[in-house]
């Protein structure tokens, strides 16, 4: 599932109305931002609260004891806020006692801080009855170049949370808009920083199972929100290509489940192939099979790496830098769809 993320500063209706036409309606914000003025807070709450009404948007909102006064409401005062709309709530550091976990999940979708809660802890919300399957554990994002996870700890720490089924909530950057102050992307994990959003989105499902997945950062491009889109809706993966080749199927078409080291194979019909362009084969090369490669002619491929040079393999586009990192994530559950960028 795909979220969004909006903030006090640049809240912005028309790309909440975007993203709702898209059939996105998850939204996550954070009435804690130091660098937001009371003004500003004021007015992107009542254009977020407005959105809810009229957008049926399901947000959810990053709390801390602090957020009440912000709110004008009394310490701790959660019915007050579930009030002002906000059924969702994003449990930062100050809320850790299991009695309130229990007490504030009969109204509230409760959402843990996936830094704070180690094993024990879960235990702890078990024996006080807390209903685990209702839980949600969200990673925070890091604005900070080179603070966010590691690859080690993130999957590490999602094994704990997956051996209580508990639903997981990640954050990838966002290509359209950067968060302020830092303006260097809202990523769960560090690699992924300055990554499009839809190579990120497809690795946070497809290599790590991630069952929410939100963009941190302030927007989306349409073109990254169109692609997730498709994934969610049709189960196809889309493929980016520069100087596609006429020969470059259109429809969507089925990967070869059998992994090779340094090659996708493409499920395409043999078939007779002239020998065409022939180009050196560096990684997200798509190459097919000309009648050089005897009865292999017309197979369809794409280099997972560098590639030796080949008389027997046509030219038919490159996949752009950016979305290199799709290729390890093509692997026969789904199929792919080419498409000229």
């Amino acid at each position: 599932m795909l979220g969004i993320s909006t903030y006090p500063k640049d809240m912005a209706p028309s790309n909440l109305k975007k993203a709702a036409a898209a059939g996105v309606h998850a939204v996550f914000t954070s009435l804690q931002i130091p660098e937001d003025t009371p003004e500003e807070f004021r007015a992107g709450l009542h254009t977020l609260q407005q959105a809810v009404r009229t957008l049926d948007l399901d947000v959810t909102v990053d709390i801390s004891p602090a957020t009440f006064a912000k709110l004008g409401l009394a310490a701790n005062d959660f019915n007050g806020l579930y009030a002002q709309g906000f059924h969702s709530i994003r449990l930062d550091y100050g809320f850790d006692d299991a009695a309130l976990i229990l007490k504030l999940q009969r109204r509230f979708t409760v959402v843990l801080n996936a830094s704070t809660v180690q094993a024990d802890f879960l235990t702890a919300l078990q024996t006080e009855g807390v209903a685990m399957h209702r839980l949600v554990v969200a990673h925070n994002f890091y604005p900070q170049p080179e603070s966010g996870l590691t690859d080690a700890y993130f999957t590490a720490k999602n094994a704990l949370f997956k051996a209580w089924e508990i639903p997981l909530l990640a954050f990838i950057p966002g290509d359209g808009l950067a968060r302020y102050p830092v303006f260097a992307g809202l990523p769960t994990l560090e690699h992924q920083r300055g990554w499009n959003s839809y190579a990120a989105y497809l690795e946070m499902t497809l290599r790590y199972g991630i069952a929410r997945v939100y963009v941190g950062d302030s927007r989306v491009s349409d073109q990254s929100l169109a692609w997730i889109q498709r994934f969610e809706k049709d189960g196809v993966i889309t493929i980016p290509v520069a100087n596609p080749a006429a020969a470059l199927p259109h429809e969507p078409v089925p990967v070869r489940r059998e992994l090779s080291p340094r090659l996708i194979r493409i499920q395409t019909p043999r078939q007779a192939t002239a020998v065409g362009p022939v180009l050196a084969r560096p990684a997200g090369t798509i190459t097919m099979q000309n009648d050089l490669a005897g009865r292999y002619h017309g197979e369809l491929d794409i280099a997972k790496a560098e590639l030796p040079f080949s008389p027997a393999s046509n030219y038919l586009g490159t996949i752009p830098t950016p979305f290199l990192p799709l290729l390890p994530l093509i692997d026969g559950r789904y199929p792919v769809q080419f498409t000229a960028v």
